[in-house]
């Protein structure tokens, strides 16, 4: 009965380590292509792509403001989130960006940048009005 025992055991020993040691490691996932920043507060959506120009990875961003823009001036409202630049919360106004105001929508607009749609995956948007946040999203999600 003891020699059944070891025999069971190595033999459930064995299956485990084959069965283990033939795992496959899965693929890393794909880089992502598109991600969108929604923003439920002011009613807003903001859209990023990826494109390759001349070997420089380029981001396209789309969006539109449909609600809560109080004033027609782009130098009081501000984008903000980390990927900008290497500086964590650096701000852009909507001057900069030029970006069209008619209260109380802003946009829609078209910016291109330098950057990779997948650095800026899952970092929070905000839409700051005087540096303070009007609205911000959780986080940019691939899509």
């Amino acid at each position: 009965m003891l020699k059944t025992r070891i025999i069971v055991t190595f033999i459930a020993l064995f299956a485990f380590i084959y069965t283990y040691l033939h795992a496959i490691i899965p693929p890393p996932p794909p880089p992502i292509d598109h991600a969108i920043a929604v923003l439920n507060k002011i009613k807003g959506e903001v859209t990023f792509d990826q494109i390759v120009v001349k070997d420089q990875e380029i981001m396209i961003v789309n969006g539109i403001i449909k609600k809560g823009i109080d004033e027609n001036t782009p130098e009081n409202y501000f984008i903000s989130y980390s990927y900008f630049t290497a500086k964590s919360n650096e701000t852009h106004s909507f001057a900069k960006l030029k970006i069209p105001i008619k209260p109380p929508k802003a946009g829609p607009w078209n910016v291109t940048i330098p950057g990779v749609v997948d650095g800026i995956a899952h970092q929070t948007f905000y839409v700051l009005r005087d540096d303070k946040s009007d609205s911000q999203c959780n986080n940019i999600r691939n899509i």
